[in-house]
Order: structure tokens, then C-alpha cells, then sequence
């Protein structure tokens, strides 16, 4: 039985790849001190359990260069709005921050790799996993497969070297830059309590306005009042939505019972006594207002089932970029609630002071009609849909592809962007280009996750499968050294970056923490300091050096096999 299964997974190699996905999910799922592995980590492991236990498997290089390809477009897509969107306005600083942290990672693992006397594959594999960046995996695998007067044997072992690498480095340097980012760092930037550090902020950006408020605070309610006197009786829905306005409360009239009808209400529309109306408005609002002394609230299901509609609109128009949320809605769209901010594919604490940004998608919630009305003014509506403009997608991959074929000799040896390079730098573009004018190029989320989360695991699975005959022999040669080295390269880019924030540009602690988790790339390191800070205000931080990291660290895949070569 066990040798009809090893000879199936060898000749079919396929299976192999598949049975790695589905053990490497499980294994994502699993979490050491409370840090979650991931699906990617999990497939590179789980990759190499199978490597070493069917040994003999042999898969094609075309199909992990296919998945890689893809995966890279993707992650461009993904980025490239908050990309182009950081290198100008309030983005500066954080760029260069990003910058330097990951010009210095560069740097750091330059200087270990030259004293601990390793060549281009284990050089990679540092890089990879110390700076925590998956993608490194695929572009020096493609330097290497380039490096001339190589046997194929050695290009073999050399990406082998990668792959074991970045799984040791990898596993401690998360778990590293989780701790130390969350737990010892704050104290290190002079915070005695990042919770209140990032409540202080909350309250500054006007997201929060009590101690212990959660985000349902900002939840927008519909109640139904009968008039019963008082000076809002022979008052105009205008004027009475005006005098609340005045006091810093925004509340809308919608419908009105009168003699039993139904009908909604118009701005000359004056309240009689007996009159049954319904007001929508954020919860803090109705409270601040007092409504209940207009009349008592009655439940009326027929007056509150009228239509709401809740609808993302990826904001395109120019007048809105670099606009507050308050001013800028108030002109645009009145009668609209906001009710969630995303950016750059992460969901920001916001107010209305909060600086709009092209290509954020923020979510509205109004009457069905309201809604539609004003769509055209803000944007473009992000409604689910299932197809995927397969032309956009695969014309942006194919010049990405060929843009990245020609090669320049430098030294004697043909330098480029490699097909993989182009893909990432037209995944850019063409993601920035649906954020501009997302009347075209539809990728909805499913499909971007299965090219990029599904490309990068297929990927590692991969290299984890033909790695794994040799990954313990590696382990055992390079394994102390490379935790040690890992570690100082995860962690001294962070403390450079986390200083020069507070020195340099004097950026508050939550903010700082964000940035360097992003420009290190570290999901699980942004989850651990939100958890830690219990606020999303970090993430405000997080985005734009988030785009400029997984761009520079992904070419520095290439650029460190050509230095240690």
C-alpha cells in the first residue's frame, strides 16, 4: 500500500502538489503562543514533509514559475494604490521610512551573509525569512536559475538553500517580530500603556468620544417618534434637521405617518402634532439630541421598512482626494451615513476629519434612492460580483512577462527584471489604474485570493516538495547560525525605523509600531499590535509602507543573489 502511494505521488506528481495545499492550510491554522503560521508557511512545511517522506517527486519548473507569476500580478494589484498614493502628500514620511528600513534589511543581511561565508541560495533564504517576505522565494530562484556557469545540480541546491532559509528564518522571525513589536517595543518608544497611548489618539481623530466605546458606537439607527407638542411642532423637516446640524448632531428625516398614510417626507414638510416620523442618525447623535422629548417612540413597522441601502464606493474623483470625510460627504452626499473606511485592503479607524484618499473604498449606508443618486458623484460602486475581467488580468500579466524578458550584461552577467519582476511592476500599474477608473477590470476578491494567497501557496508547496530530501541535512549544517542571523535581521531594521519615527519625525508611538510592522511586511505582527494597542488606530500606519515593502523586499530577491554570486 505505502509503495503504491509513493509510486502514484511520484508519477503523478500533481497529487503532491494538492495533498502539500491541504496539509499546509491545516497546519496555517495552527497557533504557536498565539501566533497563527499561516496558510503560507503552512504549505512550505507542509511541502517539505512531503518531499522528504515521498522522495523522488519531480515537478516541472513551469508550473511553480506559472503560480509565482500569478501570485506576484496580484500582489501588485493589491498594492499598487496605496503604492502610488504614498509618494506624495501625507505618505512621504512613512515612505521613506519604508524605504530605509528595507534598504537597511538589504544592507544587514549583505554584511551576515559576507561573515558567515554564504553563497546566493542561503543568502536568499536569510533575506526571505528575516524580513519575512514570501515572494523573495520565487525572484532569487529566478536570479539563480540565471547565474551563468551553473550545472543544474547546483542551481538545485542553491534553491534548496532558499527554501530551508526562509522556513527557519521565517518561523522565528514572526513569532520575533510579533513579541518584540507588540510587548517590548512600546516600552522601548517611552509608552507606559499603548492601549491608552492609542485611545488618546482615537479621541484626538475623533473616533472615539467615551473610554470603552466599541465600533458599534458608530452604528446608524432608525427610530420612529409620534409628535406630541413642543417647538418642533409647525417646524419644517429643514429647519428642524438644520438646528441639530448647529449643534454638531446630524439627523435625517425619512418618512411620516399622517391620518394613517404613509409618505416620506420633503424639506417644507411641517410636523403636526400626532405626527409619526422617523429619524436615522449615528446612535451618539440621538442621544446627544435628546429626540425622546419631541414624543414617544413608537414601534411602526410599516414607516421603518422603507429600503436602506449599504454600498462600498471606490472613491475615484479627484475633487475628493486629500478631502475630509465630514466636508466632503456633507457636499457630495448629505443624506449619507459612512459607516466603514478601507485602505489598502485593511479597514482603518476613521472620523470626519479623516484625509480621503483615491482609492479608498468607503461604505455609505442611506435609503435606497439617496444612495443611487449620488453614487456618480463619489465614485465607482464596489457590488459584489463573481466574473473576473480575465482580459484585464491576463493582457496585464503578459506585458508585465514581456517588459521583464530583455536583460542588460553588467559585470558579465545578463541582469533584468525577470517575467516575475514585470508582473509585480504591471500589477502595480494596473491595480492603480482600476482604483482611478474602476469602470473596468473587474478581480473580484475570491479570484485575487486564489492567484495571490492560492499562486504563493502552490508556489512554496512547490519548492518545499523539491527541497525536502535536502532540508535536513541543511537544517543540521546551517540551522544555529541561520536563527541567530535571522533574528538580528528581523530585528535591527525594526529598531532603526521605530527611532528614526520617533526622532526624526516625531510620530506617535501606535503610528510608529504600524509603520515598521508594514514596512516589514508582518501580518501577524499588525494583528498582535492592534491586539495589544485594543484599537485599529496602528493601522493607520500600516498601509502605504506595507505597498512600498512587499515591492522593494521582492526586488531585493534578485538584487542579493547578484551581490553574493
Amino acid at each position: 500500500m505505502w509503495n503504491w502511494l509513493t509510486d502514484s505521488l511520484v508519477a503523478h506528481p500533481e497529487i503532491a502538489i494538492f495533498l502539500a495545499l491541504g496539509l499546509g492550510f491545516l497546519i496555517g491554522k495552527l497557533k504557536i503562543k498565539g501566533i497563527v503560521l499561516g496558510p503560507v508557511t503552512g504549505t512550505l512545511l507542509a511541502g517539505v514533509l512531503v518531499g522528504i517522506v515521498f522522495d523522488g517527486i519531480d515537478i516541472p519548473d513551469l508550473v511553480k514559475t506559472v503560480a509565482f507569476v500569478a501570485f506576484l500580478f496580484a500582489l501588485g494589484y493589491n498594492v499598487g494604490p496605496q503604492f502610488f498614493a504614498g509618494l506624495k502628500g501625507d505618505g512621504v514620511k512613512q515612505v521613506i521610512l519604508a524605504v530605509i528600513n528595507c534598504a537597511f534589511g538589504l544592507g544587514v543581511v549583505i554584511v551576515l551573509a559576507k561573515l558567515l561565508g554564504y553563497g546566493p541560495g542561503w543568502g536568499a533564504g536569510l533575506l526571505a525569512g528575516g524580513l519575512t517576505q514570501s515572494a523573495v522565494i520565487g525572484v532569487a530562484d529566478s536570479a539563480i536559475a540565471a547565474l551563468p556557469g551553473l550545472s543544474a545540480e547546483e542551481v538545485k541546491e542553491m534553491e534548496s538553500q532558499v527554501a530551508v532559509g526562509y522556513a527557519v528564518c521565517y518561523l522565528f522571525g514572526t513569532a520575533a517580530a510579533a513579541f518584540f513589536l507588540s510587548t517590548i517595543a512600546p516600552r522601548m518608544l517611552g509608552s507606559k500603556s499603548l492601549a491608552a497611548d492609542a485611545h488618546e489618539m482615537e479621541k484626538d481623530l475623533g473616533v472615539a468620544k467615551e473610554p470603552g466605546i466599541s465600533p458599534a458606537y458608530y452604528s446608524v439607527v432608525r427610530r420612529a417618534f409620534r409628535i406630541d407638542g413642543g417647538t418642533v411642532v409647525g417646524a419644517t423637516v429643514a429647519d428642524l434637521e438644520a438646528r441639530a446640524l448647529t449643534l454638531g448632531h446630524r439627523v435625517m428625516f425619512h418618512d411620516l405617518r399622517r391620518g394613517g398614510a404613509v409618505a416620506p417626507v420633503r424639506p417644507d414638510t411641517a410636523l403636526q402634532a400626532g405626527d409619526v416620523v422617523t429619524l436615522a442618525a449615528r446612535r451618539p447623535d440621538l442621544v446627544a439630541l435628546d429626540v425622546d422629548r419631541w414624543g414617544e417612540e413608537v414601534d411602526d413597522e410599516e414607516l421603518l421598512d422603507y429600503q436602506v441601502e449599504t454600498l462600498a464606493i471606490v472613491i475615484t474623483k479627484k475633487s475628493l482626494a486629500g478631502a475630509k470625510i465630514g466636508p466632503a460627504f456633507a457636499e457630495h452626499a448629505p443624506r449619507l451615513f459612512v459607516t466603514k473606511v478601507v485602505r489598502g485592503g485593511q479597514e482603518i479607524p476613521w472620523s470626519d476629519d479623516t484625509v480621503i484618499h483615491r482609492g479608498d473604498e468607503i461604505t455609505v449606508q442611506g435609503g435606497k434612492d439617496e444612495v443611487e443618486a449620488v453614487i456618480g458623484d463619489l465614485g465607482y460602486p464596489n457590488r459584489a460580483k463573481d466574473s473576473t475581467d480575465m482580459s484585464y488580468v491576463g493582457f496585464g500579466i503578459v506585458v508585465g512577462a514581456l517588459i521583464g524578458v530583455p536583460t542588460i550584461a553588467v559585470a558579465g552577467a545578463d541582469i533584468g527584471l525577470t517575467t516575475s519582476g514585470g508582473a509585480l511592476i504591471m500589477g502595480l500599474v494596473f491595480g492603480w489604474l482600476r482604483a482611478k477608473s474602476p469602470t473596468f477590470g473587474q478581480f473580484p476578491p475570491a479570484a485575487n485570493w486564489m492567484l495571490s494567497t492560492g499562486g504563493l501557496c502552490m508556489f512554496v508547496g512547490i519548492v518545499g516538495i523539491m527541497a525536502g530530501p535536502d532540508f535536513v541535512s541543511g537544517v543540521k549544517s546551517e540551522g544555529l547560525s541561520l536563527v541567530f542571523a535571522g533574528l538580528v535581521v528581523t530585528l535591527l531594521p525594526m529598531l532603526l525605523t521605530m527611532y528614526l519615527g520617533k526622532w526624526l519625525f516625531k510620530i506617535p508611538v501606535p503610528i510608529n509600531l504600524g509603520i515598521v510592522a508594514g514596512a516589514n511586511t508582518t501580518t501577524a505582527s499588525i494583528g498582535a499590535i492592534t491586539d495589544s494597542a485594543k484599537s485599529q488606530v496602528p493601522v493607520l500606519g500600516y498601509t502605504i509602507p506595507y505597498a512600498i515593502g512587499n515591492v522593494l523586499l521582492t526586488i531585493w530577491g534578485a538584487v542579493i543573489v547578484a551581490v553574493l554570486a
